[in-house]
């Protein structure tokens, strides 16, 4: 094993820098990571707690030099086939491209040119059984009792192999079980463990994207800032992209979706997130759960409660999604429309694990906000009072009497679905469970309040209507920037270990940097040390989240983008 020599002769005094190796470690190679050469590991190997091997061994061929070397046989069949013509273009699969011509010139040598692209074997012959007339004439369809056909699809070889053996598919499925099912729960774990333990039951590619998906979602990411760019993220794109080219028609894909886009979210990956939450709008269309009553139903029949409800929490979950994705996105439209008074909120989550039947009366959209309610419940109220909210400020045309009248009665709703959380989430086990809809909640009172605070042109209210209306929205966004600060201590105290942080939806990131943002304005206006503690302590607390999500980073540098800003201005 050859090592970098340095200069042991150097003339300075400084400490001579450490040895390092002269090439990467075999993992790092094999990964295609950055290797810092460190010796006797490097920092990646140590990390991970495992051997590092410098040696000159080649590393074991991944699937990707498979589907290079793949390439290359193709690129050389297409210069057989070539010389096999008759003259220039004769018979050949490849195309010319400029920049092909212009290496080939210069060089004074004939170099044969660019291949047309072929994807790897594992998405190839991807076939679309789809009945097309579900779009073009539904009613037809509906009458009909036509049925998609399933997608005849392989699972892709770097899906099997980042999955790994039975045992590796069990600990992702407690781990997302521990961790994620307890903000988001719209993945049956009955069905989910019913089908694991039954011998004759074969898994299908829908399903092995689900559970590629819950392994995206359910460790905590490396230290690395890039490592969301991760094989099993990348993976799963395409394994999406693959099984929606086939026309394919499943729940567990709309699941997959979902667990994306809050992979995204949660780490800043836009416009992806954007994106992929209006797909996990429309799919949700498309199979007909958003609106059982008239949408065509693409779906089998439920066999039980137990499926009907996990068809309603996964339509829940998209709408959440499309709410909260929405929250900085002024001026952008819903995907999803607003639920009805009639609406079923989701049933007590512990029951539905059990599958345990819910009472025939359960609770709807316009049932009393008193009425004892599960997290999950609680987080599609507020994420519906959110919706509310983001229409309300898109609303065009209406008279202020009347769109005061409406922030008002919102901000009451908001403020009294606030304090029910509160006191729900007063025993200590309770808190993490409720952080989620509580920080939705607080998200919306802001988003809210903050429009009306400062009108665009920044200049003093017209009307006195509105010089009322500024200064309650100012004292509102006071209010509950300080709840929001109770909120985050309270949370801090709750997540004293790694499994804890994990059980912290990516939702709170995004209601920490609000109230952030707000009392560095107010610092700005008023020089107010209390708001100034209160900021450091919302830089603590996203700091304190960073490793999970990277989002928090994100609102970080936007808050100190801001400072910066604010201090340009003040000195002039």
């Amino acid at each position: 094993m050859a090592y970098a020599t340095h200069d042991v002769n150097s003339s300075n005094g400084d400490a001579l820098p450490a040895p390092k190796a002269s090439q990467a470690c075999l993992s790092c190679r094999r990964q295609k990571r950055r290797c810092d050469k460190k010796i006797p590991a490097c920092s990646l190997c140590e990390r991970m707690n495992r051997a590092c091997d410098y040696s000159d061994a080649s590393p074991a061929p991944t699937s990707d030099d498979f589907n290079v070397l793949q390439q290359r046989v193709l690129e050389l069949e297409g210069r057989l086939l070539g010389a096999a013509g008759n003259g220039p273009g004769h018979g050949q699969s490849y195309l010319h491209t400029p920049a092909s011509t212009i290496s080939s010139l210069s060089a004074g040598v004939q170099q044969p040119p660019t291949p047309v692209y072929t994807p790897g074997p594992s998405y190839q012959q991807v076939q679309n059984r789809f009945p097309a007339i579900a779009f073009l004439e539904s009613e037809s369809f509906t009458r009909g009792r036509i049925e998609a056909p399933s997608a005849q699809i392989e699972i892709p070889l770097e899906v099997l192999e980042l999955l790994g053996d039975g045992s590796a598919v069990q600990t992702v499925i407690r781990d997302y079980f521990d961790t994620v099912h307890t903000w988001m729960p719209i993945i049956s774990k009955k069905r989910l463990t019913r089908n694991m333990l039954n011998p004759m039951w074969e898994a299908g590619p829908d399903l092995a994207l689900l559970f590629l998906c819950m392994k995206l979602m359910a460790p905590r990411p490396q230290d690395d800032p890039e490592n969301i760019y991760n094989p099993i993220y990348a993976a799963a794109k395409r394994f999406i992209s693959s099984l929606e080219a086939s026309g394919m028609v499943s729940l567990m894909l709309l699941q997959a979706y979902i667990l994306v886009a809050l992979y995204e979210l949660g780490h800043s990956i836009y416009p992806a997130a954007w994106m992929t939450v209006g797909s996990c709008a429309r799919y949700g269309q498309v199979l007909g759960v958003h609106d059982s009553e008239r949408a065509p139903q693409l779906l089998p029949l439920v066999s039980s409660w137990t499926e009907l409800e996990e068809r309603r929490r996964s339509w829940w979950g998209v709408i959440i999604l499309d709410r909260v994705v929405s929250i900085g996105s002024k001026g952008r439209v819903l995907a999803c429309e607003e639920p009805r008074d009639r609406a079923v909120l989701p049933a007590t989550t512990s029951a539905w694990d059990e599958g345990q039947m819910a009472s025939q009366n359960p609770p709807s959209v316009s049932s009393p906000m008193s009425d004892p309610l599960c997290p999950f419940a609680r987080l599609c109220q507020a994420s519906r009072l959110l919706g509310k909210v983001l229409r309300h400020h898109g609303q065009r045309d209406v008279q202020e009497t009347e769109r005061f009248q409406q922030v008002s009665d919102l901000y009451l709703e908001l403020s009294d679905l606030a304090r029910i959380l509160v006191h729900q989430a007063a025993m200590p086990q309770e808190y993490l469970g409720f952080s989620t809809p509580m920080s939705v909640c607080f998200s919306a009172l802001c988003a809210l309040c903050d429009p009306y605070a400062c009108n665009g042109s920044g200049e003093q209210a017209t009307t006195p209507e509105e010089g009322k209306m500024q200064t309650q929205a100012v004292d509102g966004l006071k209010t509950v920037s300080s709840s929001i600060k109770e909120f985050s201590d309270h949370l801090i105290s709750q997540t004293t270990n790694n499994l804890d942080i994990e059980r912290v939806s990516p939702f709170v990131m995004e209601t920490l940097y609000t109230a952030g943002s707000n009392f560095a304005w107010d610092v700005r206006e008023t020089g107010n040390e209390s708001s100034q503690e209160s900021l450091d302590s919302m830089r603590q607390s996203l700091g304190r989240f960073s490793g999970k999500w990277k989002s928090s980073q994100a609102y970080l540098r936007i808050l100190e983008a801001q400072e910066f800003t604010y201090a340009a201005i003040a000195s002039g």
